[in-house]
């Protein structure tokens, strides 16, 4: 699973050709050894006057920590720009940024729901991301973890068996999942919340702090 982070450039002069973006992730306290490796996006060109460029990268939920051998949900991004302008190459300096990240827990008193997602973006909604929920009782070795739902191969298989294995946990059901971005940032949230079984009963809404309402409508705002 990962997550989106938009970076963005503006020209600030006349003859910007292309904008590269280079970056690398490290665990907290370390430095990437660029000759080693990193991955590389072009920015995207947006228009306007100064012209802007934009790229929405696809960010790890962890990084492996060689040091200590585990992974490591908090880490640190880095990254410049190499500029290709009026014919000529140059780079800016190296910046580095703390990712960190917000859990959040979803109480659902009576059991209703069947499937939860943390519907949620940095910054703005221009780079939203569905991010599954579970309760942490729900057995973590099942074929219905919420995070399998996406590449399940029977969807109405898996609203029966998620249901009834929901059914066996005691009330309330408290779904769990978590929220990534760099420290400092703001995030945008709501809940996409559905019952998906039985078939007669089905029902799904984006929830935000005023209830139910369309993708991006009203939102709660979280601070990093």
């Amino acid at each position: 699973m990962s997550w989106y982070y938009p970076k963005g450039w503006t020209d600030q002069e006349d003859g910007v050709e292309q904008v590269v973006i280079h970056y690398a992730c490290t665990p907290p306290g370390q430095w990437p050894d660029w000759s080693w490796g990193h991955e590389s996006r072009v920015l995207e060109d947006r228009g306007g006057h100064p012209r802007n460029r934009l790229k929405v990268l696809r960010m790890p939920r962890t990084v492996w920590d060689l040091e200590h051998g585990r992974s490591t949900p908090e880490y640190r991004f880095h990254y410049y720009f190499e500029v290709f302008q009026d014919g000529h190459r140059w780079t800016t300096d190296l910046f580095s940024e703390d990712i960190v990240y917000r859990d959040l827990e979803y109480v659902d008193d009576h059991g209703w729901a069947t499937n939860i997602c943390i519907y949620w973006s940095v910054g703005d909604w221009s780079a939203p991301v569905y991010s599954p929920m579970e309760d942490p009782r729900f057995p973590g070795d099942s074929e219905f973890r919420s995070t399998k739902y996406y590449s399940y191969w029977d969807k109405e298989r898996f609203h029966r068996e998620k249901f009834h294995m929901l059914q066996a946990l005691g009330r309330p059901h408290r779904w769990q999942s978590r929220m990534y971005g760099p420290r400092g940032a703001t995030l945008v949230q709501q809940y996409h919340v559905g019952r998906m079984f039985p078939p007669e009963e089905k029902d799904e809404f984006w929830l935000g702090p005023d209830g139910r309402a369309a993708p991006g409508a009203n939102w709660w705002v979280h601070h990093l």
